[in-house]
């Protein structure tokens, strides 16, 4: 089913004036990073990404109603109607990151932050611009966010993005709607309400050139994180999820509170119900963000990785299949992880939850390592060595390695070292084309990342080693699905 679009609209007496007049014109960076003035858009493109964007619509059966974009099938319907996943609620809380992405960049369509996607985009590739005032006013808006996601496990990242095997959530913080195709008036937007947040890489947007005031912004770009995590619009002036921008400090509902749904239906009411009871008509903020996330806490518990193959020291013949299959775990949901070659300088996240890779190496002796992250930064990590073809020498006859100098990590919590090494060749000296294996890398700004003590992850340079097929990918359990 496709998910519902739900963003905040602006009523006309909040119309504040366009951030550019308070920018900083005068500012080079923001965290240590350049910055460069977004291009106004012209009359003509932003008419043609508004006709993508309605081209979206029209290709995929959906219609625009209120606050909300919703299949034409249910727009005289419960929008919580049809099939939808079973949840366990009892089940243990996820931990979770949120990427505050100050620093735009190439945004496509998709689902998945870590690629810089989102449903909105239309038309093609869509440069997303950079947050255009100071440093300080960035810095009063992450502190909104932080205060209100105090009470949960959740960590804010914005000086650089999270490593892309971590499953995190991105709000784009910058811009104007017109960038994605968006008519004036609107403050934010949520592609994905995500009942019961059961697909934990949304992209959101929050754009900041539309309005002035710092608390109207922060809490913008809380709303959008909480659409796609499940919440809905609700009454009350003082809550974050009241759907008009008011001035003041806002705050989750901590009790049952009704419905609003003066911008568009309500879109997941089942999920709602299970806090609120089933003729309840009100959602309970605190109770359902505590069930995904927990009251915060440190965690120092690194997560659990056992390689059930390839079993170290194996020697395989060239041309031969090789599964590289493993467990993980660990004391919290929400954490994710990566098979490696760093000889070859590979890497695949498991963006569905894989667990079962299919590789077919040429000669030589290389390090299969999966290595699995939590949202505090803690690192577990399985490694076995094989050999395709070639006898394992032992350096301390003299003998020389058959591949590179050591890429493994015994010393620290860090990732497998880099290998320099562009290609990995057989005798006649020719490459190994690559199978479909994701190579799209998000943007990465900054140098350093906020409120998460994320190591980064390796960015891979050429995927072009040998070939990775995807095989019998394992599905990592989904809470709550």
């Amino acid at each position: 089913m496709t998910r519902p679009i739900a963003y905040i609209s602006i009523p006309c007496a909040l119309a504040l004036a366009p951030l550019a007049a308070s920018a900083d014109p005068g500012q080079q960076t923001l965290f240590g990073q350049p910055v460069q003035a977004a291009p106004e858009l012209t009359e003509e493109e932003i008419a043609a990404r508004r006709a993508a964007f309605e081209k979206y619509l029209e290709d995929n059966d959906l219609i625009h109603a209120g606050s909300v974009v919703m299949p034409r099938a249910m727009a005289e319907d419960d929008l919580s109607a049809g099939p939808r996943p079973t949840y366990a609620w009892d089940t243990p809380p996820k931990r979770h990151t949120v990427f505050l992405n100050f620093f735009g960049g190439e945004m496509t369509g998709g689902t998945n932050s870590a690629l810089m996607e989102s449903p909105c985009i239309q038309g093609g590739t869509v440069q997303y611009p950079q947050f255009q005032r100071s440093e300080q006013e960035a810095l009063a808006i992450i502190q909104v966010f932080k205060d209100a996601m105090a009470p949960f496990g959740v960590r804010i990242a914005y000086e650089k993005a999270p490593p892309k095997h971590l499953p995190y959530s991105m709000v784009m913080m910058g811009g104007k709607p017109q960038v994605i195709g968006l008519p004036n008036g609107v403050l934010g937007v949520a592609c994905n309400l995500d009942c019961g947040d059961t697909w934990w890489r949304d992209t959101t947007f929050a754009f900041t050139e539309v309005a002035g005031d710092i608390q109207v912004l922060g809490t913008t770009a809380l709303q959008e994180a909480a659409h796609a995590w499940g919440l809905d619009h609700i009454d009350g002036e003082d809550n974050i999820m009241y759907p008009y921008a008011t001035f003041g400090k806002k705050v989750w509902a901590d009790t049952c509170t009704a419905y609003n749904a003066a911008t568009g239906p309500i879109g997941c009411e089942y999920v709602h119900d299970e806090f609120c009871g089933e003729n309840g008509g009100a959602q309970n903020d605190v109770a359902e963000l505590m069930a995904y996330f927990g009251a915060n806490s440190v965690d120092d518990v690194a997560p659990t990785v056992t390689l059930l193959s390839p079993e170290d020291g194996a020697m395989i013949e060239p041309g031969t299949d090789v599964l590289v299959k493993a467990e993980i775990s660990d004391n919290f949901e929400g954490y994710g992880w990566r098979m490696m070659i760093p000889e070859a300088d590979i890497e695949q996240p498991a963006y569905s939850g894989e667990k079962q890779w299919s590789i077919k190496p040429p000669k030589g002796t290389y390090t299969i390592r999966v290595e699995a992250l939590d949202h505090d930064g803690n690192i577990g990590f399985a490694e076995a060595v094989i050999h395709v073809g070639v006898e394992p020498t032992d350096p301390t006859t003299g003998g020389e390695p058959t591949t590179g100098g050591d890429t493994s990590d015994s010393t620290s919590g860090g990732p497998a070292g880099e290998s320099d090494t562009e290609g990995s060749s057989d005798d006649s000296g020719s490459n190994v084309t690559v199978g479909p294996a994701t190579a799209t890398a998000p943007m990465e700004p900054g140098t350093d990342e906020s409120g998460c003590n994320c190591v980064t992850a390796p960015v891979s340079r050429d995927m072009s080693v040998w070939m990775l097929a995807l095989a019998g990918l394992g599905l990592v359990r989904r809470r709550r699905t």
